[in-house]
C-alpha cells in the first residue's frame, strides 16, 4: 500500500525541507519506490538533490488542471529509486488564483490516484504558510508529519496546523506526529522547556529526535542527498532511525 506523508508547518526554520529530503532519499536508499512532490514555490528540493527543473513543473500542473496529469511535471533525481515532482516560484502566483475554484484543496489529492501504484512512498513537502498547497498536502495524505524545532512558540504552531488537519480530515483523524528537529543535546533546559510546551501531544512526539547536524546543511548545498554525502553524520543516523520508528508506526 502506498503511503502519503505530508511534511508541514507554517513555523520557518524547523526544518521542513530538510525532513523532506532526508526521508524521501533514506527510503529510497533501503529499495522503496518515492516520490518527493515539491508543493513550496520556494523549490528547494530540486537543488538539495542537484536536480536542474525545466518546464512542465507544479506551477504548470495546478495552472493546467486538470488537462496536465501530475506525470508529466515527475522527473529522475540522482538517487536511485527517487522520484521529484519539482517546483518554482511561479507556484505561488498560481496558489493565489487557486481561491475560486470549487474543492480546490482536493486537486493533488485527485490527481495522485493516477500514479500512486508506481510508489511506495508519497513525500510532500508544503510552504511555510496554512494556504491552498498546504491544504492541498494535508487533504492527500494519510499522515501528516510536524517538524518541530526549540523554539518558545513550537506548540502554537503545532495547534495552527492541527486547526487545519482537522478542518480538512475532521476530529477523529488520528493520523500525525511530531518530529523533534536541531535539537542541541548541550541545552538540556531549553529543550526540557519545549518538550514540556508539547504536554498536550505528548504521545504524539516521536522517539527519535533530529540532532544539529551541519552535514544536513552541506549536503543540500553540494546539491547531494545526505545518506550519499555523509551517511555516517549524527543527521543521517538519526534520520535512518527515525525511518525504522516510522515504519513501525504506521
Amino acid at each position: 500500500m502506498t503511503r502519503r506523508i505530508a511534511i508541514s508547518t507554517h513555523k520557518g526554520g524547523a526544518g521542513k525541507t530538510s525532513t523532506a529530503l532526508a526521508l524521501a532519499s533514506g527510503l529510497a536508499h533501503q529499495g522503496s519506490r518515492c516520490l518527493l512532490i515539491d508543493l513550496d514555490p520556494q523549490g528547494h528540493c530540486a537543488p538539495g538533490l542537484g536536480v536542474e527543473v525545466s518546464t512542465p513543473t507544479l506551477k504548470e500542473f495546478f495552472q493546467q488542471h486538470p488537462t496536465l496529469p501530475l506525470r508529466s511535471v515527475i522527473i529522475d533525481t540522482t538517487v536511485p529509486n527517487l522520484h521529484l515532482a519539482p517546483s518554482d516560484l511561479g507556484l505561488a502566483w498560481i496558489a493565489e488564483s487557486l481561491g475560486g475554484r470549487p474543492k480546490r484543496e482536493e486537486l493533488l489529492g485527485r490527481s495522485l490516484r493516477a500514479i500512486e501504484a508506481d510508489y511506495d512512498w508519497i513525500l510532500i513537502d508544503t510552504p511555510p504558510n496554512l494556504g491552498v498547497l498546504t491544504q492541498n498536502a494535508v487533504a492527500a495524505a494519510d499522515f501528516v508529519l510536524i517538524p518541530v524545532a526549540p523554539d518558545a512558540r513550537a506548540n502554537n504552531a503545532v495547534e495552527d496546523l492541527l486547526n487545519v488537519v482537522v478542518e480538512l480530515k475532521g476530529d477523529t483523524f488520528s493520523g500525525w506526529g511530531i518530529l523533534l528537529t536541531k535539537v542541541d543535546a548541550r541545552k538540556t533546559r531549553s529543550n526540557s522547556v519545549i518538550r514540556d510546551s508539547l504536554g498536550n501531544w505528548k504521545t504524539r512526539v516521536f522517539r527519535t529526535v533530529i540532532p544539529v547536524s551541519e552535514p544536513l546543511n552541506q549536503a543540500q548545498m553540494a546539491g547531494r542527498d545526505l545518506f550519499s554525502f555523509d551517511p555516517k553524520s549524527p543527521g543521517a543516523i538519526a534520520y535512518r532511525d527515525f525511518i525504522s520508528e516510522l515504519h513501525d508506526s504506521l
